[in-house]
């Protein structure tokens, strides 16, 4: 048995408070086993001990209530703690002492338990992933609930969510989730539809699929495109709570990273400025001459004070645009053009893991390269993508497409939506008339080979009445 003394007062009481409300979190307050006190009792017990009060009700005395208990318990805990903890020192062993034995074998089932709820991540009712704050956006997803479809895969698992385009029975969702067969629409009202694949976008990720059920709710896409910065979204599912709940944190842009201008270089915050720590071997900054050690000062005239500064005045030209950059190399300014190229035209030299693959949960496997793409703080999962994104006025702004990072997730907006829809539509259509005509060119050579035959058979039976006339003779 260790004993803890007043010196770790402190640390003792977080760590009570810790374990109690993990416990009151679980709503498991007390040992399953009657016959044998839990961990949890004796170690409210010590406490009591330690500052005075009742312990715990043995066997057959009545339990007070639970969790006011507990909570009186923690309040009593902090009153004397502090009337104890003074700026003079601690108080010394002998006026009491916690004996705690930190080998209990359920210890270590206690501490396996909180990793579980670690992982459950389960929020607070201060974060803006609890029910109680979904609830709030309960009216916002009602008209959208319906026209969200599950799609479900032969084990019966979740693989995305589709949107539903058409009463007829048309939906959008995200192409790279869909498994190759065996797949299923799963509707609100408990109607389900296998799916045919009628077109796909593999830029944008977008799958057109039609099921075979008529009278669906279509959405009403909102087409102003003026998702305004900090506005706030929800994501709608199957059921009546939102899937998530967050803002517009990055205005729409292009993530095709081939489409957008690469200086090619590594960076670094320093007292002196932007310095440069990297650079790609046959990128725009290796072709101006630009080396490593280099301090960047300006770009076309701009000071940039941080690599993010760098970035966002690179990222928003195009390869083949060109930049003057002041940089400074042994205390001597110089400037230089540089032209900017594309990622595809490099040799990446550097590869890291993405954190958020680590600390955020699992990530879209396609989760970049989109001609343009919403970025919100929603926390929804790969197998959640495809669904509708609303404003507070219910209006579908657009469709989540990807979950990108720890605190970035992507939609395509309802504009470019649209315009994706009505491509995918209008191959859809030409290949429909290119079948036809395809069918009616087959027809064509049926019926020609079909007379052929009938002039075949016509002359066979000349040829066999003239073999039997002479035959006779």
């Amino acid at each position: 048995m260790r004993v803890i003394t007043m010196r770790l007062l402190r640390k003792l009481t977080l760590t009570g408070a810790a374990f109690i409300g993990l416990v009151l979190v679980s709503d498991v307050l007390f040992a399953e086993d009657s016959t044998e006190r839990g961990l949890i009792e004796q170690f409210g017990d010590q406490l009591k001990k330690l500052f005075g009060g009742e312990g715990t009700p043995r066997q057959g005395e009545q339990k007070p209530d639970a969790e006011n208990g507990l909570s009186d318990l923690m309040e009593d805990l902090v009153r004397k703690a502090q009337e104890l903890w003074n700026d003079e020192g601690f108080q010394t062993p002998g006026n009491g002492g916690l004996e705690l034995d930190m080998n209990d074998p359920r210890m270590a089932d206690l501490m396996k338990f909180y990793q579980a709820q670690l992982e459950k991540k389960r929020p607070s009712r201060n974060e803006k992933d609890h029910k109680s704050v979904f609830s709030e956006y309960k009216p916002v997803i009602a008209e959208v609930i319906d026209s969200t479809a599950s799609i479900i895969n032969k084990k019966g698992d979740q693989v995305a969510l589709g949107t539903v385009i058409d009463p007829s029975g048309l939906l959008v969702t995200k192409a790279s989730e869909l498994p190759k067969k065996g797949a299923q629409c799963l509707f609100t009202d408990g109607r389900k539809s296998a799916f045919t694949l009628i077109n796909t976008d593999e830029r944008w990720d977008i799958a057109l699929i039609k099921v075979n059920i008529d009278g669906l709710k279509a959405v009403d896409f909102d087409d102003s495109n003026s998702v305004e910065l900090g506005s706030f979204l929800a994501a709608s599912g199957t059921l009546d709570y939102p899937i998530a709940v967050g803002v517009a944190s990055v205005a729409p842009r292009n993530l095709s990273i081939n489409d957008r201008g690469f200086l090619g270089v590594g960076m670094e915050n320093t007292p002196d400025g932007v310095k440069v720590t990297m650079v790609q071997n046959g990128s725009g900054a290796d072709k101006a001459g630009i080396k490593d050690g280099d301090v960047i000062l300006k770009i076309d005239g701009k000071e940039i004070n941080s690599p993010s500064e760098l970035a966002k005045s690179v990222s928003g030209l195009k390869p083949s645009d060109e930049i003057e950059i002041l940089y400074l190399r042994n205390n001597k300014k110089k400037t230089v053009t540089a032209v900017l190229g594309s990622r595809s035209n490099v040799q990446p030299q550097l590869s890291m893991p993405d954190p958020g693959a680590q600390f955020g949960g699992p990530l879209s496997n396609k989760r970049v390269d989109f001609p343009n793409a919403l970025q919100h703080d929603l926390t929804i999962r790969p197998d959640e993508c495809g669904g509708p994104i609303v404003n507070l006025d219910g209006k579908v702004v657009g469709v989540n497409i990807a979950r990108g990072g720890r605190v970035k997730s992507y939609a395509i907006p309802s504009l470019d939506l649209i315009k994706v829809i009505n491509s995918l539509k209008s191959k859809s259509s030409g290949n429909a008339s290119s079948l036809k005509s395809e069918i009616e060119d087959l027809n064509k050579k049926i019926n020609l080979i079909e007379r052929q035959l009938l002039e075949l058979q016509d002359l066979k039976k000349i040829k066999q009445r003239e073999l039997e006339s002479s035959s006779s003779e």
